[in-house]
């Protein structure tokens, strides 16, 4: 499964932010060498849905934010913005 590009990471395009990584895996090696070499204060990632790596959530100095939109931990599974939808 890829990834595809979001209307945020094209707004962030459109204001010249060029450190938008949206690798197929979290694991991918290069992907991890590039972000190292950015030396991150602070990674964000949202709605990502992959096991993150040690080495990814250790290279930002001050930890990574996951965005998510459900209401997770209580609607957890393979759909869980949708289990919170149906549920009101």
């Amino acid at each position: 499964k890829g990834t595809s590009k979001t209307a945020i990471h094209d707004l962030a395009e459109e204001l010249g932010i060029s450190c938008i990584l949206t690798p197929a895996s979290a694991r991918d090696d290069e992907f991890l060498t590039e972000l190292e070499s950015l030396a991150p204060d602070l990674c964000v990632t949202a709605a990502y849905g992959q096991y993150l790596p040690r080495r990814f959530l250790s290279t930002p100095r001050l930890g990574t934010l996951n965005l998510h939109p459900s209401l997770l931990p209580r609607w957890r599974g393979a759909s869980p913005v949708q289990r919170s939808l149906v549920a009101g």
